[in-house]
């Protein structure tokens, strides 16, 4: 659409129309014709498994042009409905607003026209099919946004200063791409990737995210305080097919909407003032590439690399959220903010605490003082709070599974018991990647506004939460906290005084490059999880359910397949947690082997762990290593088992700045065996009430 303004007027209307219809006309067109060669291109590991993966010149067209073009038309066409609908009803709306209200309304569209058309025709639509469906779902909103224009209603959208700002977030989801192809398209799962694929596929099959305690272990998540990520990876997931990209790219289109809503918030209420140069949108930039390296490269769960669909792209969505509330809040669109509120409820499980600690900062700063708005946030609180306690009763009511338990009261209760005071690595985790320069800014109160000053309380309130708790605490904990300094750096008069100005912004782009050394990972990829999984086969009527789907890797959905899987395989290689143990031995995430035993097998490889009933195991097959519901784990060559499980990988390859001992993600108690201290918060209370 126009970048300059696309206005109020009808006389716009028509030309809007037309550049929407042709916009949704080229991106359907670009997937239809590049699908096939994405998904060539996700086929060759061999190309990441070369000793230069990042730069393929000889494949540059698919690589870094035909893939990356592919992947941004599907996250526009995904979006298109609500952005259509978005651009005819409400308030005048900026580009950050349009594609807030644009990604709500969406979720909704998709939610409820996949619902009906699956439950009414029993079809799961996938790959050329569902982009059918999904083409259609913009002409009906097309249809829609022409007839209300034809009534005389005035299209919705003011671009004037801020339509430059999709443009670069468009820019940013490609470079982002193709700066980061390999890690993207190729890289092994971690189980955290892997589970994030199970969640999707799980809603796909059965348009409800939350499993039944039949699906074993992984039915502990996601619960209904971040459920919101499996949605847009659903659509992924159905157009590309069951690949790892599929739940990866969701990261980029966050990121291209996260821009326009950062650029609103740098400019909104300083409109008098002149708008970001090209220096400052390019030093934005480079902060947010560096943030996606910070936290795609390192500073996982898994000890081995890190990996993206949980939970860079979960937090980066948050941060759309959470941001876009802010924004709504600063700009009195009361409509759109109880939209982001709901939304940060449902994304990560500090979302309510973000809704609590923004109007606990704006109380303390904010003269005069914004009651409608604060009464206004206080029902998103109250809302929020009845979504969590009705969602599962009335799941109950109808017969579907409740949401998972993994941040339940006991678990955030057992969290916040232990603090520690002197993990000053932490605070590397929130300033460096981001650049530094921006959490300094925190430090420039006197020279702050009213937006800045609320900005930076919540901030450091949002950091310190997570700052003294002693026990799992890692790098994307503090994502939150990373975004908002970059706001306030940018709007602060320093960054427009004359005298300033320019040796701020050189600074700035040191402290980048320092930033980025700092976090520069060992690039390379990860093969051996793929290596194992071709190990694997499964057999036996749980595990053969139907033949794959376009684009399927499993043949058939079944909740029974995935607990007798993740329950065997976690007999394979199982964790443990001792701080050396990754470097002495190999182990890794069950499912991750189960989705790569379903990769062709390279010549010369022979299954050697067998999931298959028990009744069918001959005796070649020996003795079960582990049984499950009826279904055993085999090993048919012991002696390659024992060389598989003492194979000593390359451990925390990220970034060592942002490493986390293994004694802090797994630890318990008050006396920890990393020698840090730790004191216990219950024991303190008890002791002033006067109980022992």
């Amino acid at each position: 659409m126009h970048t300059d303004r696309i206005g109020n007027g009808a006389d716009t209307a028509p030309r809007a129309m037309a550049m929407a219809a042709l916009l949704v006309l080229l991106a359907g067109l670009t997937v239809w014709l590049g699908l096939g060669t994405l998904r060539e291109v996700l086929t060759r590991w061999d190309l990441g498994a070369l000793a230069h993966p990042y730069v393929l010149p000889g494949h540059a067209l698919t690589l870094y042009v035909v893939t990356p073009l592919v992947t941004l038309a599907s996250a526009f066409l995904f979006l298109a409905p609500g952005l259509i609908l978005s651009a005819v009803f409400g308030r005048e709306k900026h580009a950050a607003a349009w594609i807030v209200s644009g990604l709500a309304s969406s979720l909704v569209i998709h939610i409820a026209a996949t619902t009906v058309f699956q439950l009414a025709t029993g079809v799961i639509l996938k790959g050329l099919p569902y982009l059918s469906f999904v083409v259609a779902l913009s002409v009906a909103a097309l249809l829609v946004a022409g007839l209300r224009l034809s009534q005389g209603h005035a299209n919705r959208l003011n671009l004037e200063r801020s339509g430059r700002d999709l443009w670069i977030g468009a820019a940013l989801f490609l470079l982002c791409l193709i700066l980061f192809a390999p890690k993207f398209y190729w890289e092994n799962f971690t189980g955290d990737g892997s589970g994030s694929l199970q969640f999707a596929r799980l809603y796909i099959n059965e348009l409800w995210p939350f499993w039944s305690r039949e699906a074993g272990p992984i039915s502990k998540a996601p619960s209904i305080t971040m459920v919101l990520f499996v949605f847009p990876e659903s659509w992924f997931l159905r157009l590309f097919g069951e690949w790892e990209f599929s739940v990866r790219a969701p990261l980029l289109m966050y990121l291209g909407l996260l821009y326009p809503v950062l650029a609103q918030l740098i400019r909104t209420g300083r409109e008098h003032l002149p708008d970001l140069r090209a220096t400052d949108v390019a030093l934005i930039i480079g902060a947010l590439l560096l943030y996606v390296l910070a936290n795609v490269y390192s500073g996982g769960y898994h000890v081995y690399f890190g990996d993206s669909p949980m939970p860079a792209a979960r937090e980066t969505l948050a941060m759309i959220c959470f941001m876009g509330f802010v924004l709504f809040f600063i700009e009195d669109r009361r409509a759109l903010m109880v939209v982001a509120g709901i939304l940060c409820h449902l994304v990560i499980p500090t979302g309510v605490l973000w809704l609590v600690m923004w109007p606990a900062a704006v109380f303390l700063v904010w003269r005069p003082m914004p009651w409608a708005r604060l009464f206004w946030v206080a029902g998103i609180v109250v809302a929020a709070v009845l979504i969590s306690v009705l969602v599962p009763v009335i799941a109950r009511q109808f017969g579907l599974p409740v949401t998972g338990d993994e941040f339940g009261a006991d678990s955030i209760t057992a969290r916040l018991r232990y603090i520690s005071f002197f993990d000053f690595g932490r605070f590397a985790f929130w300033a460096v990647p981001l650049g530094i320069l921006p959490a300094i800014f925190l430090l420039t109160w006197r020279s702050q506004d009213r937006v800045s000053r609320a900005l930076t309380l919540l901030t450091l309130a949002y950091f310190f939460f997570f700052y003294f708790q002693a026990y799992r605490v890692l790098l994307h904990h503090f994502i939150p906290a990373m975004i908002p300094p970059l706001v306030i750096m940018w709007r602060s008069p320093l960054m427009q005084d004359a005298r300033w100005g320019a040796p701020l912004r050189g600074l700035a782009a040191v402290l980048l490059a320092v930033s980025t050394w700092a976090s520069w990972p060992e690039m390379r990829m990860h093969g051996f999880e793929r290596f194992i999984g071709q190990y694997v086969a499964t057999e036996g009527p749980v595990f053969e359910i139907a033949e794959p789907g376009d684009g399927d890797r499993f043949p058939g959905f079944s909740e029974k397949s995935l607990d007798i899987a993740h329950v065997l395989l976690g007999k394979l290689f199982p964790m443990t947690y001792g701080e050396d143990d990754p470097r002495m031995r190999y182990y890794g995430a069950p499912l991750v082997w189960w989705f790569y035993s379903y990769e062709p097998r390279p010549e010369g490889i022979e299954p050697i762990y067998i999931l298959q009933p028990l009744d069918r195991a001959g005796p070649e097959d020996g003795e079960p290593l582990a049984t499950e519901q009826g279904y055993g784990l085999f090993v048919r060559d012991r002696a390659l088992y024992a060389d598989h499980g003492a194979t000593q990988l390359p451990v925390d390859t990220g970034a060592a700045i942002y490493v986390t001992p293994r004694t802090v993600i797994y630890g318990a108690g008050d006396a920890p065996l990393d020698g840090r201290v730790v004191v216990n918060i219950s024991k303190q209370i008890k002791r002033l009430i006067g109980r022992n």
